[in-house]
């Protein structure tokens, strides 16, 4: 059975901006990735609003800003309330993504966006899959199947397979099928084979992000930014690479750790966000989501790999104090609009040294952000070296280059008040805690004189209880519920059993008790202890649910309540560092993408996320290839297509005014009706609706049709049944009373030949009456 299928991007079409798509299969719709840019920009999200509370089902594929920035303010203000669902470290590692940018813009602007609390709530509504677990959803999606497969780039990163009776959709954008330090490649293309679930899909929905660019070796361009990082280190300076808070800088930091190991390097390493400590704790309880290699070593060793030996987790930027000197630096955010990585820009890259500091950028970010400012730049200043010998067909790294600019930013700051605007926060402050303590002395007083006139009616009522009662009831002690208050309404006194709580231990097979100290090494005790001391936080590491991290301080350092406000300016920069980018972004490059996917031969293709050239790339490059489908579209934001495997079915909704103007005639089980209207298309919705026509529009005369398909067999019958003589004659011919004849044209039109009499009119009506006449 054919589904009636529909796609209309929300954002991120023919551009780069955040990934957001509406799926709708049948009356389902399912909402492809929730992204947003780290501005927050509320009028950005007005296509997604206008549908939100439609949406069934969320599906998320990756844990960055760009795929679920969206997600907890969609929740919590737009209306959402659909099941959502990822994979395990998607849902773990977005919730750290969420925190870190939420304390980034609090620490800037006062942010009202949306709250800790709402990324909370949203997370916790998050349904966990794992791969390869095919999952029916219910409810209105009932006889939807989707199911999660690796698409590497980030831990937990899928590649969604949604499938409805003989339909198959797959969602693949962002995936890597190269092999990483942390990561396996892809699924999608593992061993140079795409794997038999994902080939040969209905429809195929991928990106374009990276079809006009081809990455050199990845050891050359690991060699090429450790060849930059020691230049600096050597020459006094720093080393900035932006990433972000839960999703690349796995990579990186596992990267640089083992480096520095391998060389003995003494240079300090760190890694700058809000959330590194937890961001990292997730990631050691996470192992089973990374590379085989990686596990497999674990395994042998019992070594975390993420049990870090060189990097050092710093949650302020006052931490970088106690590393005095030469350093190399992880902060967050990749776009240097915000968070510590556009702080420490403006440090070091402006400062009396930044002759010898280095910027070292990981991402090309969205453009319009001040990374991707310094990207172009880089690329249009730099030359590829000239390759040479049996190594022509290498691709070659671009170098650093000595990067010298003026820059107009924004600056943000939040400063302690002072002088007469602390006099007037203060004297505020006064007048409010005055205030409270007068609510809160009128609220006893009431509460008092309530309780006392409960008490006085009471006193009959309930001074002496049933004893027989009393004794029958299960407890051995009594104690009056001081977790109930007398408010406006009056309640029995109730008695609990005194609150004591049996701690279980946990025992294994075979009875012995399991202390999990036991099973640690004393390294790993010391280092639990100095990190709960050192950043004020502590964890059950022993937590069997890996989708909860059990705290018992919040995951962000607590807020400094002094007096402060915020202040931004305008101001002019001078630049001057030296600036390279080597691709750490983890994404399988365009050469690659133009051989993998006619190995997939999906029947129809869908292009999103990428620039209007790198768009016309890739479907240019696919209609080259033979053998591969020529339905291949590439949408522009807010276009509505029609994907279904029969494209002459179009949905639309009839107004109540068309339904009752509708005359019915019914045809064996069915009821069919005609009809004429104006299609027009309400904002809120991307399926038209059907009207009846305008009173002032010309009435346009429109000939019957007659529905249904007649035999003359079965309609010889019929004749025979109202007593006329109906023989074939010729070739196909029926006579009727040897007067009229009913034959059928090769166009399967039926004809009624013969002399205008009763006979006639009556075969005539009798024909007629096996159609329904619309």
């Amino acid at each position: 059975m054919t589904s009636y299928i529909k796609f209309t991007p929300i954002s991120g079409s023919k551009n780069e901006d955040p990934l957001c798509y509406l799926l709708e299969i049948d009356e389902v719709k399912i909402l492809l990735d929730c992204g947003w840019s780290d501005s927050f920009d509320i009028d950005s999200l007005s296509n997604l609003k206008k549908i939100s509370k439609q949406i069934d089902a969320v599906l998320l594929s990756h844990s960055d800003l760009a795929h679920l920035g969206a997600y907890p303010y969609a929740r919590s203000h737009l209306g959402m309330t659909c099941p959502v669902y990822s994979t395990v470290p998607v849902a773990n590692m977005g919730k750290m993504c969420m925190y870190d940018l939420y304390q980034s813009k609090a620490n800037e602007v006062e942010f009202k966006t949306f709250t800790l609390e709402d990324i909370d709530n949203a997370f916790e509504k998050i349904v966990p899959l794992r791969y390869s677990q095919p999952f029916s959803l219910t409810g209105k999606c009932q006889g939807i199947t989707i199911t999660a497969y690796a698409a590497a780039h980030t831990i937990g990163g899928t590649i969604w397979k949604i499938k409805q009776d003989t339909d198959e959709i797959v969602y693949a954008v962002d995936f890597n099928h190269r092999k990483e330090s942390h990561l396996d490649g892809t699924v999608l293309h593992s061993g140079g084979v795409v794997l038999d679930s994902l080939t040969r899909p209905s429809l195929l929905i991928t990106d374009a992000y990276n079809s006009q660019v081809v990455h050199p070796a990845r050891k050359d361009r690991y060699a090429a930014m450790f060849d930059t990082m020691l230049t600096s280190l050597k020459n006094g300076g720093s080393v900035l690479l932006p990433t972000d808070s839960s999703a690349r800088v796995l990579e990186l930091s596992y990267l640089l750790d083992q480096y520095w190991a391998q060389n003995g390097l003494n240079y300090p390493l760190i890694m700058l966000s809000n959330t590194s400590y937890h961001t990292i704790h997730f990631a050691k309880i996470m192992l089973e989501w990374m590379g085989e290699e990686l596990t497999r070593s674990f395994s042998q060793t019992r070594e975390n790999p993420y049990e870090f030996k060189y990097v050092r987790l710093c949650h302020k930027i006052e931490d970088l104090d106690k590393y005095p000197g030469p350093k190399v630096v992880m902060a967050s955010h990749h776009s240097l609009e915000t968070g510590f990585s556009r702080e420490l820009f403006l440090r070091w890259m402006t400062s009396d040294q930044r002759n010898n500091n280095t910027l070292i950028l990981t991402d090309r970010s969205a453009p319009g952000t001040l990374a991707r400012r310094l990207y172009d730049d880089w690329e249009a200043r730099t030359t590829e070296p000239v390759i040479t010998g049996a190594n022509r067909t290498k691709i070659p790294v671009k170098p650093a280059i000595t990067y010298e600019n003026v820059f107009d930013l924004k600056v943000y700051k939040r400063v302690p008040l002072e002088g007469a605007e602390l006099q007037e926060y203060e004297s505020a402050q006064r007048t409010k805690a005055e205030k409270d303590a007068a609510q809160a002395a009128l609220i006893a007083r009431s509460k008092i004189i309530m309780e006392e006139d409960e008490s006085d009616n009471s006193d009959i009522d309930e001074a002496d209880e049933d004893i027989e009662g009393l004794l029958t009831r299960q407890f051995d002690l009594y104690v009056r519920d001081a977790g109930k208050s007398g408010g406006f309404f009056k309640h029995a006194q109730s008695y609990r059993m005194f609150p004591y709580v049996e701690k279980r231990k946990k025992i294994d097979d075979y009875g012995e008790a399991i202390q999990i100290e036991h099973y640690m090494k004393s390294s790993e005790l010391e280092r639990m202890e100095q990190e709960k001391k050192r950043i004020g936080q502590g964890a059950n590491f022993g937590k069997e649910d890996d989708m909860q991290i059990d705290l018992q301080e919040p995951i962000l350092p607590g807020r400094d309540e002094s007096p402060t406000k915020y202040i931004s300016s305008d101001e002019t920069f001078s630049i001057r560092c030296q600036l390279r980018y080597v691709d750490l972004e983890g994404l399988s490059d365009g050469r690659s993408m133009k051989t993998i996917l006619p190995q997939i031969a999906p029947r129809k293709l869908i292009i999103v996320h990428g620039s209007k050239s790198s768009t016309q790339d890739l479907e240019s490059a696919c209609q080259g290839i033979e053998y591969f489908t020529k339905e291949i579209f590439t949408p522009s934001v807010g276009e509505v297509l029609n994907v279904s495997a029969a494209t002459n079915i179009y949905r639309v909704k009839l107004t109540d005014s068309m339904v009752s103007s509708l005359q019915f005639s019914k045809l064996d089980e069915y009821e069919l009706a005609r009809v004429v209207g104006r299609i027009h298309f309400p904002e809120d919705s991307t399926t038209p609706s059907l009207d009846v026509s305008m009173a002032d529009e010309p009435a346009q005369y429109e000939p019957p049709v007659f529905v249904g398909d007649v035999r003359l067999s079965e309609f010889r019958k019929v004749l025979q049944a109202e007593g006329i003589q109906a023989e074939f004659k010729g070739e196909g011919i029926l006579v009727c009373n040897e007067r009229v004849a009913v034959r059928k044209t090769g166009t399967g039109q039926l004809l009624v030949e013969g002399v205008l009499s009763a006979d006639y009119y009556k075969v005539r009506s009798l024909l007629y009456s096996q159609h329904a006449i619309l």
